[in-house]
């Protein structure tokens, strides 16, 4: 009898589940965004300032240069937008869900990703949207994070071809490490998203009865109950994966994924050949992934402070070159740019997502 009540309640949290709510952005989330931003600004500020990078060694290197490297950072957003879509119409299943608002909710997540410690906060953007679109939750979890692990993967996997390349320059220390961080964020992602695919996630009962003496039995066993159902949501859609209509899906978000890249090493390759270095665009794509790998550990909010010092690193270990002003005005068109772009749209989402809730307040 118990176990039939069990059941029926699984079944209502699965309709439950499937049904459009509306998005909450979390207080704590604008906290940090605003932390980020002035962080990370402060953080280009002072390594110009201690390294000596004055406003006339920054325009040396061009106006012109300035401005289509960030022009080519901005055109991955759009990159962004179109994977999006494409990992959202193959993973959401039927029916498709109404995709509008789709480039504003992108771009919006990318802007908290930047702003905040860990690069994955966005994700919790992207997925309160799509639940909001009536896509349940497991699945809306899964889309979010199978952009991350395209991400990942093709990141990866550059940084390591980019750590061989160090190594065979004589830069063990550098070249090591980024192997090495490469490969537990690698190892990591795997484990965590094929792990579901195989076996499904059984949320220990355990939790249950110490819930239950934290806010009481009825809602401990809501709570409870709408997990087990948000895990088995999130493991029948890590499943989906493995299968092969989902193939092309996985194609083309990879195709993106290296179209992106590439536009971010696209972006160095012009400010360093401004500079003086004389390099190929997918070499300057290789330091760009080598860095990221570095400052993907979340220990600076937008890798700020880390992502200077690595590329600094990188290009005197295994170039022999060094200029600050080239990384500092790389680090501001492809960064603080980017930001005040996404930050525009990250304001109008807020102000659009949190219209209706305001609305309702208002009646009496």
């Amino acid at each position: 009898m118990v176990k039939n009540a069990f059941l029926v309640q699984i079944g209502r949290l699965k309709e439950l589940d499937k049904t459009p709510t509306e998005y909450q952005l979390p207080k704590s989330v604008m906290k940090w965004v605003a932390l980020g931003l002035v962080l990370s600004s402060s953080v280009v500020i002072a390594i110009s300032i201690f390294s000596g990078v004055t406003l006339s060694d920054l325009a040396k290197l061009g106006y012109l240069t300035f401005g289509f490297v960030a022009a080519v950072t901005a055109v991955k957003l759009p990159v962004q937008v179109l994977r999006f879509k494409v990992v959202t119409n193959g993973l959401a299943g039927d029916p498709k869900p109404n995709l509008s608002g789709l480039a504003l909710a992108r771009i919006a997540s990318e802007f908290v990703s930047q702003s905040t410690p860990v690069t994955t906060m966005g994700v919790f953007i992207r997925t309160s949207w799509l639940s909001g679109k009536g896509v349940e939750g497991g699945k809306a979890l899964w889309i979010g994070y199978f952009e991350v692990l395209m991400e990942v993967y093709v990141g990866g996997g550059l940084a390591l071809i980019a750590a061989v390349y160090a190594l065979s320059r004589g830069a063990v220390a550098l070249g090591s490490t980024i192997a090495l961080v490469a490969a537990i964020l690698l190892t990591g992602y795997t484990v965590f998203f094929i792990i579901p695919a195989l076996k499904f996630i059984k949320v220990p009962h355990r939790l249950f009865s110490i819930a239950s003496f934290l806010v009481g039995g009825p809602r401990a066993t809501a709570l409870y109950l709408r997990a087990v159902v948000g895990s088995l949501n999130f493991s029948l859609s890590a499943r989906e994966i493995l299968t092969r209509k989902t193939l092309p899906v996985m194609v083309e978000a990879i195709g993106l994924t290296i179209l992106e890249d590439l536009l971010a090493g696209t972006a160095l390759w012009l400010v360093l050949n401004s500079a003086g270095l004389k390099i190929d665009p997918f070499s300057s794509t290789l330091a760009v992934y080598a860095v990221v790998a570095i400052a993907s550990i979340p220990v600076s909010i937008g890798g700020a402070g880390i992502t200077e010092l690595t590329m600094q690193a990188y290009l005197t270990s295994v170039y022999g070159f060094s200029s600050w002003a080239s990384i500092v005005l790389w680090r501001i068109a492809t960064y603080q740019v980017l930001l005040a772009i996404t930050g525009v749209v990250f304001l109008i989402f807020v102000r659009r997502a949190t219209k209706p809730t305001s609305k309702a307040e208002q009646k009496p």
